[in-house]
C-alpha cells in the first residue's frame, strides 16, 4: 500500500512539473479510450479528479466522454448503414418512431442510468435518427451526474485519512441514488404528458 501512494505522490510531481502536457496527453487518451466505449472509464474520471481538481477533472472527463462517444456512435452509424442497410432501417424507423416527442428524454434517461455499458448505450444511440448537437446536449445531461460525484470522489482521495475510510456507499449514497431515481421520475413523468397530450389532440 505505501508504495501505492508513493506512485500517486511520484505522478502528481510531474504533472505539476509538466502540467499542460499532462492534460493534453490525459484528454487524448480519454478520449481514444471513450471512441472505443472501453468498460473501466470510472477509474480514469476518479483519477482525473485526484489529479486534476475537481473542476477541470469535470470538464476533462465530460468533454472526453461525449466527444468518445460521438466518434463511435458517428462510426457505427456508419457501418451499419453501409453494409446493413435493412436492417438498420427496419429497426431505426420502429424505435424513432415510438420515441419521437420524447426523444431528449428518452436520451437523457439512458446516460443517466447507472449500469448499461458505455460500448451497448452508444450501439443502441447508433440506430437513432438524431443530430449531432442534440447527440452531445443529452449525453452532457445525462452523464453529468455519475461524472461529477466519481470526479468529487477521487478528489476526496487526496486526503489520505479519506482513502482509508471511503467505502462503496459512500460513492452510491442514498442522496446520489435519491437524486438520480428523482431525475429519471421527472423525466418519465414528462415523457407521459407528452403522450397523453398527443393522445387528445
Amino acid at each position: 500500500m505505501e508504495n501505492f501512494f508513493i506512485l500517486l505522490d511520484y505522478i502528481s510531481l510531474n504533472i505539476k512539473i509538466n502540467f499542460i502536457l499532462t492534460i493534453i496527453i490525459f484528454f487524448f487518451f480519454s478520449l481514444l479510450y471513450n471512441a472505443f466505449s472501453i468498460p473501466g472509464n470510472l477509474v480514469f474520471v476518479a483519477s482525473a479528479g485526484y489529479f486534476f481538481g475537481i473542476y477541470l477533472g469535470y470538464i476533462l472527463c465530460i468533454s472526453t466522454i461525449v466527444l468518445g462517444s460521438l466518434i463511435f456512435f458517428l462510426f457505427s452509424k456508419f457501418f451499419f448503414k453501409t453494409y446493413f442497410p435493412k436492417i438498420f432501417n427496419k429497426f431505426s424507423i420502429k424505435v424513432n418512431n415510438y420515441i419521437s416527442d420524447s426523444s431528449n428524454e428518452y436520451l437523457i434517461i439512458l446516460r443517466m442510468i447507472p449500469g448499461p455499458p458505455l460500448f451497448l448505450q452508444n450501439f443502441c444511440l447508433s440506430i437513432l435518427n438524431i443530430n449531432i448537437f442534440k447527440f452531445i446536449f443529452t449525453s452532457a445531461i445525462g452523464f453529468t451526474p455519475i461524472i461529477f460525484i466519481t470526479v468529487f470522489i477521487g478528489y476526496q482521495f487526496n486526503n489520505i485519512d479519506n482513502i482509508k475510510n471511503i467505502s462503496l456507499s459512500d460513492i452510491f449514497s442514498l442522496e446520489f441514488l435519491f437524486f438520480i431515481v428523482l431525475a429519471i421520475l421527472i423525466l418519465v413523468i414528462r415523457i407521459v404528458y407528452k403522450r397523453k397530450k398527443k393522445t387528445l389532440k
